[in-house]
């Protein structure tokens, strides 16, 4: 890791170093409150950035290990507030680089229910951080919004919308809406017999039977924009990879403003989307037919869920659903980010949790405006879905950048085993390699965060199977184990230096690569050598602390590399490595 920052000459995304030779600095505590609030992160004391990372003379490492550690301990009821509120999860230890002491603290993510970490003597509005880049900034309060309240239901959508009335809903849609309840959900208006009471039950109209909630306008509206105007969708077209190229002096190919109720919307967005995309023609059987070269379902899906699980909050109105086309791919971005605790790779789990609750179980019911399909499921079902369609047509599973106050889903226009992704192939080395080895690195490659039910989504093998191909990449040095049980894979040291593709959409998986002789490589040679340990065994063989084995041992336990004795409560557990180990 060390090696890393020289060679960048800078601190990375989740790698923070600071001198500290004259004591603890103070604004560790900010980087802290960065970490715990985003994916974790790392911090070095006792190099010196400005003189190439090297070690300072007179760092006391004992004293500063043990006032970081003073931050991270919980207090007593008695006692005043931490450095930091609440208490940050991580480990403290002290480790070696050039023959000189360093304190190195790993900062674990804090669970959504905890979050924001903020510096104590701040306050919560002023003391809350994000990383960005290789530095910490103050979130915004729309972000410390999010982050206070991403396990509680929201409810705007279900509210009132003032001045709108019964004459704003779209009559159409309304009654096919209707009809389609009582052809598909007859016990939910079994005992109804007039439209306006069927709307309230269904949360279209609010309880006085007058007034369109937020989620029914936006779903039957007229011209929902009318009273949420940035409730839209823009679209633009792109001529380069960045926003920044200019083709003559084009800077924008096609852009529009794409309003109405959702249903509408999705449709005009994908017919956009199709409008400005390449059409292959494709034999099927004794035929053949056109295919989009991103296909229609996943467009449609994609567009669906920014415009059901965006943040309707007052907070978020003011800003839309971004839908851009570049050359090599297509984004849609949403205001909000992933809501309810859940992360990235949850996402493709098939199950189903909804910031809008009212609006997705609208939408699940309201038709498109062209056929008798709904908007929506809203039964997780979405990604899943879409992932099979991209994997059909030789592309990627659809990748996710999410952020305190921003959702983004990339789709891919061409296939993983592009002339780009084989050229870096051989750039690294991994030209002669299986091909499941070889597309796993390209996913890494093109920021993925790989786990095995990623695999099992993008290269259709079953979980024994992806489990074999992420840990003989770990075995040849490529991937190293997550750094939580329910983590991704991370670059391993034959990828370190590397200079990874940079517009990945996962930034934070190009960091913390480790050397060889990582601690998980150190563990299991501690077990092979000695056949079977207990914690503080280990401990002590390889001159480290039980809070900084105790969560590898979980993940290489959860892999299934390592085999404990006896169960997480018993003075009994011991390890020993598994037949696979």
């Amino acid at each position: 890791m060390v090696g890393r920052l020289r060679a960048a000459s800078t601190d990375l995304a989740q790698i923070e170093v600071k001198a500290a030779g004259g004591g603890l600095p103070k604004d560790i505590w900010p980087t802290v409150s960065a970490f715990s609030n985003g994916d974790g992160g790392l911090i070095i004391l006792g190099l010196d950035e400005k003189h190439h990372f090297a070690a300072v003379e007179g760092f006391d490492a004992t004293a500063i290990r043990d006032a970081v550690s003073n931050g991270f301990r919980p207090r007593r009821s008695d006692e005043g507030a931490g450095p930091v509120t609440p208490r940050p999860i991580g480990s403290v230890d002290i480790a070696v680089v050039d023959d000189a002491p360093v304190v190195v603290v790993d900062v674990e993510a804090l669970p959504a229910g905890q979050r924001p970490l903020f510096v104590t003597s701040q306050g919560k509005e002023a003391g809350t951080y994000e990383r960005v880049g290789d530095g910490d900034r103050r979130m915004s309060t729309y972000g410390v919004f999010l982050l206070s309240t991403n396990v509680e239901q929201p409810r705007v959508d279900s509210d009132p919308v003032p001045g709108a009335t019964l004459n704003d809903l779209e009559h159409d849609l309304v009654e096919r809406f209707v009809a389609r309840l009582r052809r598909r959900r007859p016990r939910s208006v079994v005992d109804l017999t007039s439209v306006k009471d069927i709307l309230v039950r269904h949360n279209v109209l609010a309880s006085d039977g007058a007034t369109p909630t937020l989620a029914g306008l936006l779903a039957l509206g007229r011209y929902p924009q009318h009273f949420v105007p940035q409730a839209m969708v823009t679209f633009t077209v792109y001529p380069g990879t960045s926003k920044d190229v200019f083709v003559g002096e084009q800077r924008m190919l096609d852009r529009r403003v794409i309003e109405g109720p959702i249903p509408a919307m999705v449709e005009d967005v994908v017919r956009a989307v199709l409008q400005n995309i390449q059409v292959r023609r494709v034999v099927a059987g004794a035929g053949a037919r056109d295919e989009p070269e991103i296909p229609e379902l996943a467009i449609r899906e994609s567009i669906a869920n920014a415009l059901t699980h965006r943040d309707y909050s007052p907070w978020a109105l003011g800003d839309q659903v971004r839908v851009e086309l570049f050359p090599d791919r297509l984004e849609i971005a949403n205001p909000g980010g992933i809501w309810g605790g859940r992360r990235v790779v949850d996402l493709f789990s098939g199950t189903s949790r909804s910031r809008n609750a009212v609006l997705s179980a609208l939408l699940a019911d309201v038709p498109m405006l062209n056929t008798e399909e709904a908007v929506s499921e809203n039964a997780g079902s979405g990604i899943p879905a879409m992932t099979g369609a991209l994997g059909r047509s030789g592309l990627a599973a659809p990748r996710y950048v999410a952020r305190v106050t921003d959702l983004t889903v990339v789709l891919d226009r061409h296939g993983l085993l592009s002339p780009e992704t084989s050229d870096w192939l051989d750039s690294v080395g991994a030209t002669d390699m299986d091909a499941d080895l070889r597309r796993t690195l390209v996913l890494v490659h093109r920021g993925y965060a790989v786990d095995d039910q990623v695999l099992r989504a993008q290269l259709a093998m079953d979980s024994a199977d992806a489990k074999h191909v992420l840990r003989r990449l770990v075995d040849d040095g490529w991937l190293q184990f997550p750094r939580r049980t329910d983590g991704a894979y991370r670059p391993g040291h034959r990828l370190d230096g590397v200079r990874r593709d940079q517009v990945a959409l996962f930034p934070q998986a190009d960091v913390r690569a480790p050397a060889p002789g990582s601690i998980d490589d150190r563990i299991l040679n501690a077990l092979a050598d000695a056949g079977q340990l207990s914690v503080r065994a280990m401990a002590d063989r390889l001159d480290t602390t039980v809070g900084t084995l105790r969560p590898r041992l979980r993940v290489l336990v959860a892999e299934g590399v390592v085999i404990a004795t006896a169960p997480p409560t018993s003075r009994h557990r011991e390890y020993r490595l598994s037949a696979q180990g």
